[in-house]
């Protein structure tokens, strides 16, 4: 009998790169939306959040079961690098302000 493959770590990778792609496409679909980008926006974003916890879970997943390979800190660290660079961004416009170039 063959042992199972696991894929735990290379689904969380996939996760978070598509995640983080929706979250690029979402910001980037205009700057004056119409009510149906407005809605196109939406849904980019929250699918994009639901992949990027489903990536943190797959993780996990593939931790606690003992997958073989580095993937399954991949989807973990991307996630966590997105989300250090938001609070970056929100930092800086807290201490620096909305000033005009």
């Amino acid at each position: 009998m063959t042992p199972k493959k696991r894929t735990f770590g290379a689904l969380s990778t996939i996760f978070s790169l598509v995640g983080a792609l929706m979250l690029i496409i979402s910001y980037s679909v205009s700057t004056n939306p119409t009510s149906s980008e407005v809605i196109l926006i939406k849904t980019l974003f929250f699918s994009a959040l639901g992949s990027l916890i489903i990536s943190i879970i797959l993780g996990f997943i593939g931790i606690l079961t003992g997958e073989r390979g580095f993937l399954k800190f991949t989807g973990i660290l991307l996630v966590f690098l997105i989300v250090a660079g938001l609070i970056v961004v929100f930092l800086s416009m807290a201490f620096l302000g909305f000033r005009e170039p």
